[in-house]
């Protein structure tokens, strides 16, 4: 009897170490945890993820650390930081935000202001006229690909895309940052 309240006590501590998965609405605040895994709106407050964060609904993080993301829904995220792959099928808004590696989006709707992406950045779209905004001193430091629809990139004066733009046409604006 002993063995078995023993076995059961280090299966219930094993499965506590592995990914955070959640049902309705996940809240996470500042704390350290392994992964996330969550099926409905995600909303992630001065959190470090030590591993990945996947989602299927929107996500909304501020202040943030992961290493991969992997996202069915909308994402605005803000003052973070990501350091592996990002797949995000939704629009992505992204502000104070660093990318260490590509990022890839199946949306027509794409911003970054004041952000850093470290690689190719990918933009998948079946709708006509996809769009990138690359704004507020931002920089993507490989190219820009338009997978499917041929798109447009967006970019303010302080701001760079160092790579090709493939599928698409680079257009210069003026817009007001904060």
């Amino acid at each position: 009897m002993r063995e078995l309240l023993l076995c059961a006590g280090l299966l219930l501590v094993a499965s506590s170490a592995q990914a955070y998965t959640g049902f309705g609405v996940c809240n996470y605040g500042k704390e350290t945890i392994p992964s996330v895994v969550c099926y409905g709106p995600t909303v992630l407050k001065q959190t470090t993820v030590t591993g990945d964060i996947k989602v299927t609904g929107a996500l909304q993080a501020e202040n943030i650390s992961a290493r991969a993301l992997l996202i069915e829904g909308s994402v605005d995220l803000r003052d973070s930081q990501i350091s592996g792959s990002v797949n995000i099928t939704g629009s992505l808004n992204a502000d104070h935000v660093e990318f260490q590696k590509g990022v890839a989006v199946e949306s027509d709707s794409v911003i970054l202001s004041h952000t850093k992406v470290n690689g190719l950045m990918t933009v998948t779209s079946t709708q006509k006229n996809p769009y990138l905004q690359v704004q507020c001193s931002s920089v993507i430091t490989g190219s820009v690909l338009f997978d499917g629809k041929a798109g447009v990139v967006q970019v303010t004066g302080d701001s760079l895309v160092q790579g090709k733009v493939v599928n698409g046409s680079l257009e210069f604006v003026k817009r007001e940052c904060d």
